[in-house]
């Protein structure tokens, strides 16, 4: 979902954004208040395949093996040469 998109008033949007505050991607309807709903990479994704929120059993399942808490940065620069820009 872009900056400038919004889910239909009432909807529940789950999300890896921190810049979820009331009213900026989902509105409140006459009938149900819109909520979002900050996740992790992993369980939006995961969400997003099944079309509902998992189950724990579901989420335990498909993080098996992986290291959720395990970064390493790149072990080379990464890097590029500045290209100079020409005068027109």
């Amino acid at each position: 979902m872009g900056n400038q998109e919004k889910a239909e008033a009432g909807d529940t949007v789950l999300a890896t954004s921190t810049r979820l505050f009331q009213g900026r991607v989902v509105e409140d309807s006459t009938e149900k208040k819109g909520e979002s709903l900050l996740g992790s990479t992993p369980m939006v994704v995961l969400a997003s395949i099944l079309g509902r929120f998992p189950t724990i059993a579901e989420y335990k399942e498909a993080v098996d093996g992986i290291n959720l808490t395990s970064f390493a940065p790149p072990s080379e620069d990464l890097a590029r040469p500045a290209i100079p820009l020409k005068a027109v």
